[in-house]
Order: structure tokens, then C-alpha cells, then sequence
């Protein structure tokens, strides 16, 4: 099979797509793109290919691109990228608003090109572990699951980080996302949600720097998710905690190993292998492949315009609770 040509725009998150794209045997990464030209010539010397700092000028000379940019760039660039005709893995959110979503959505399938979110965390092995204890059905029922996502980022007043316009709301909506599609991922429709944010410790931000989101399952299952770029000091005890009629589940805190604790003690039912190697790329190489192969095959990505919007319209709905619950 021919390899598809590959390009990634923005470098930051978007390091680590360029050189998971270096690694993947279907991909031919042609471009990097950054407005930090001397950073963008960096990366493409070292992963040999070629750089510019205008991505529109590439699209001929590409058939997939990664949008690694700022949120509130994200539904324009892929607008056009997908007008140009080029399949597009977009790195989170999807948009900023519901209709910029489905914009995005509709003009990819009017284009009948792959359109798939970098929900990084959801491609993870021991994430897929995780979701294959959960369905087993051998710790029984989810009662409660708890999660932590706490961080410090040092003050950059005036970029956009810190616009609730740009960044399409705080700490929950830009990074939290991730763990809100886990936590449906694992255990189904949201039923009620409420939500809590603060700015304290994180006034820089015009968004919430912290939050606290509860959501109701229409299983019957609660969850509790911590999301937090305040947080100078920690020492959570996992990423998760599943709570099961029959026993707990644990992810801990590198997202590399699960165990389960029941009534036959603890087990360790993943580890990372020592096989897989510690390099630039590796982690998001899974969604990478993910991706490259849904090009390759033209089925439905896993993590396609309507499964991410599941997570956002749960945020969003979180968001407009201001601490009441709101069903769903």
C-alpha cells in the first residue's frame, strides 16, 4: 500500500504527532508547520523532512494533516483543510461551539474525507484494559468512579490560554475533555451532571483554573472527575477509580498500569511491556495508526466528530448547571 503523506501543523502538542508520524509504517511525514520558524527547521532536520510556516501552501503536497493550533482556530482550519480535500486529525476540542462542530462534521462527510479527534488518553493500552474489565462483567456492576487530573501552570497572562473565548471555556473543557469521553467511554449515557469551577489560584485565566464535574449515569453509576491547572503541590492517589459491585478497579497515575482489587486480592491485569520503547511520539502513536488506518480502509474513526461530541455537550451542559443539576 502506498504511504499516506502526512503533515503536522502547530508543535507543540504537535510534537509528538510529528514524530509518532515519523514512527508509523503507513505514513510519509512530509511537512511540519509553526509560526516559530526556527523551531519548525529544527524538528523537520531532525526528522527529516521539510518545513514552513504557512500551512496553506502544503495541502497540495499532502493527503492527511494534523491541526495542533489554538482552540479557536481549529473549526476554521479544518474548514478548510477539509474543503481542500484532506482527511484531518484534530487535536481537542473539536470546536468551541456546538454549531462549529457540526459544521466541521457535515463538511467532512459532504467531503467524504476521514475526520478524527486526538483523544490521545482513549487510544492508551491500559485504557483499553481498563474498558475490557469494566464490560467483563467479573467485578460486576460500576457504582462510583473517581478521577484526578490536577496540574500547575505556571501564569501566562494575556495569551490565549488564559481567553475562556479562545480556549472555548477553563481546565474542563480544554484538558478535563479528555477524562470526561473516558469516563463515558467506561460507563455509558450521562443521565444528570453538575459541575463547580473556580479561577482561585489561576486568576490569570478568565476561565476556571479548577472544577470540580459529578455526573449521574443512567445506569445508576456516579462519577467524579478533578480537573486542575492550580495545583502546586500533589499526590493523587490514581488517574482513576472504579468502583464496582464486586470489586475496585485502579489506573494509576503514568496511565500505564491497571489493577484490580476483589476478593481474590490484587492483580495486576496490565503493565506497561517492557518491549514498548520510551521515545518522543510513543504515547499518541496508538491514535496515530488509529487514524492512518481508518484512511486506509475508509471506516469510521473511533473517536469521529459524533462520539467527541458526546463529551462536549456533557461539558457544556456541566458548564451551564453553575452547581445545579442538569439532565441530560
Amino acid at each position: 500500500m502506498s504511504k499516506i503523506r502526512t503533515a503536522v501543523v502547530g508543535l507543540n502538542m504537535g510534537l509528538e504527532h510529528a514524530h509518532a508520524y515519523k514512527l508509523a509504517e503507513r505514513s510519509e511525514l512530509r511537512w511540519v508547520v509553526d509560526l516559530d520558524e526556527e523551531r519548525a527547521a529544527k524538528v523537520a532536520e531532525e526528522l527529516g523532512c521539510s518545513y514552513t510556516t504557512d500551512w496553506t501552501s502544503i495541502l497540495d503536497d499532502v493527503d492527511a494533516v494534523s491541526l495542533c493550533t489554538p482552540h479557536h482556530l481549529h473549526a476554521p482550519q479544518a474548514l478548510q483543510a477539509i474543503a481542500a480535500g484532506k482527511h484531518v486529525l484534530l487535536e481537542k476540542p473539536l470546536a468551541n461551539s456546538e454549531q462549529d462542530c457540526m459544521n466541521v462534521i457535515r463538511a467532512a462527510e459532504a467531503k467524504n474525507v476521514t475526520l478524527m479527534l486526538a483523544f490521545v488518553v482513549r487510544f492508551l493500552p491500559a485504557i483499553r484494559k481498563l474498558k475490557e474489565a469494566v464490560d467483563s462483567g467479573q467485578y460486576g456492576r460500576p457504582v462510583s468512579a473517581q478521577g484526578w487530573v490536577e496540574a500547575y501552570l505556571n501564569p501566562v497572562p494575556g495569551t490565549w490560554f488564559a481567553s475562556k473565548e479562545k480556549l472555548g471555556g477553563g481546565v474542563l473543557f480544554s484538558h478535563g475533555c479528555h477524562y470526561i469521553d473516558i469516563l463515558l467511554y467506561l460507563l455509558g449515557e450521562p443521565a444528570r451532571v453538575s459541575h463547580f469551577g473556580t479561577r482561585v489560584g489561576t486568576e490569570w485565566m478568565e476561565g476556571e483554573g479548577t472544577s470540580h464535574g459529578i455526573i449521574e449515569f443512567k445506569s445508576g453509576a456516579l462519577a467524579h472527575l478533578v480537573s486542575s491547572w492550580g495545583m502546586k503541590y500533589k499526590k493523587t492517589p490514581a488517574k482513576f477509580q472504579l468502583h464496582m459491585t464486586e470489586g475496585m478497579l485502579e489506573l494509576d497515575n503514568s496511565m500505564w498500569k491497571v489493577l484490580a482489587v476483589s476478593k481474590s486480592g490484587t492483580e495486576t491485569l496490565y503493565e506497561r511491556p517492557k518491549e514498548y520503547p520510551v521515545r518522543p511520539g510513543q504515547n499518541v502513536l496508538f491514535e496515530i495508526e488509529h487514524f492512518l488506518e481508518s484512511i486506509a480502509t475508509g471506516r469510521r474513526p473511533e473517536t469521529d466528530g459524533h462520539e467527541i461530541l458526546k463529551s462536549h455537550r456533557t461539558i457544556w451542559a456541566m458548564y451551564a448547571s453553575l452547581g445545579v443539576p442538569v439532565n441530560l
